[in-house]
């Protein structure tokens, strides 16, 4: 069973998934190679699967069977686990949570090797829509306060290679959000704007940081970027909650997430990238004051022990020349 520990000096939350060192030994020496015909996520394999928690599917077709175009499963091996009380407890100086909470796979696409680049427009919004459906119905558990989707791709050197996401609910808040939102509230305090539609407002009149801008969303690269290449997604209206995305929401921003993924790919061929979606957390309740984003980063063999060790971020692309670089790609 998983477990959360709180670092009493740098106050994150750590999780302690207690697996034995022999499989993650072996897992890490051999990740999955298999055929495409032995892929649990594959279509006719869904057995091999926990049962469909959300599923987009050809009409008629029946649950965990093939016919769908995306489908969300419970994870088999979660770091967070739906069932059993939420319980807190202290050791000496040190706090405790026990690994109470959810674990999702969204299977992206029926195709074993297709990233967003490759797959039309409405399909990346079927995975999104999954992101939300999935996002509205784990609120519904008073015991989550935030709720984390991820995704690394694409996944080839990974233990499972098949396109997928995760959706994680949490029984606290990341170290990350809170200091997000302690920035907006500062920020707030002083000028009463939010900082991040004051961005928005200024990358637009700037024009140098961005790669692309629809009619709702602006693909940016963050001024201060922390990696090469690593660019936001940010409704360009103030919107707090990415479970309130209507559907045709969705669909802009599947076709600009499609896009943006075909840059990265053309600048940077077969790179593994990261994406994490930023919404409001959940507890005491939806901050209105939040403004939920999307943060890519590209996944290349830079940085170190400075980096590690200080905190600092060393960039070697100046945000300005990544832009130009993924708008220039396509």
């Amino acid at each position: 069973m998983s477990e959360l520990r709180r670092d009493p000096l740098f106050q994150r939350w750590v999780v302690v998934t207690d697996q034995r060192w022999d499989d993650l030994r072996a897992s890490l020496r051999s990740p999955w190679a298999g055929p495409p015909e032995l892929c649990p996520f594959c279509p006719g394999n869904e057995s091999h699967t926990p049962p469909e928690v959300f599923a987009v599917r050809e009409p008629g077709s029946p649950p965990n069977a093939p016919g769908w175009l995306v489908r969300a499963v419970p994870n088999k091996f979660p770091f967070m686990r739906i069932e059993g009380e939420l319980q807190r407890s202290g050791e000496g100086i040190y706090d405790r949570v026990s690994g109470t909470g959810a674990h999702e796979i969204v299977i992206e696409t029926p195709s074993h090797d297709d990233d967003w680049g490759a797959l039309p427009a409405r399909h990346v919004a079927a995975v999104l829509l999954a992101y939300r459906q999935r996002s509205l119905d784990l609120r519904q558990d008073s015991r989550f306060r935030h709720i984390v989707v991820a995704r690394n791709a694409p996944a080839r050197s990974l233990q499972m290679p098949h396109p997928h996401s995760h959706i994680i609910a949490l029984p606290v808040i990341s170290r990350r959000v809170e200091d997000e939102i302690r920035g907006l509230q500062e920020y707030y305090r002083r000028k009463e704007r939010c900082p991040v539609c004051d961005m928005v407002r200024q990358e637009l009149a700037d024009s140098r940081r961005i790669v692309r801008e629809t009619d709702g969303f602006l693909a940016v690269s963050p001024f201060a970027s922390r990696f090469p290449l690593e660019t936001w997604v940010v409704p360009k209206t103030h919107r707090h909650d990415f479970g309130a995305l209507e559907d045709g929401g969705l669909q802009e921003l599947g076709d600009l997430l499609r896009d943006l993924m075909d840059r990265i790919a053309h600048v940077v061929p077969q790179t593994e990238y990261s994406l994490v979606l930023h919404s409001s957390p959940l507890y005491p309740a939806l901050n209105p004051q939040y403004h939920w984003h999307l943060d890519i980063r590209v996944r290349l063999p830079v940085g170190g022990g400075f980096e590690w060790g200080t905190g600092f971020f060393v960039n070697p692309i100046a945000p300005e020349e990544a832009a130009r670089l993924l708008r220039e790609a396509i």
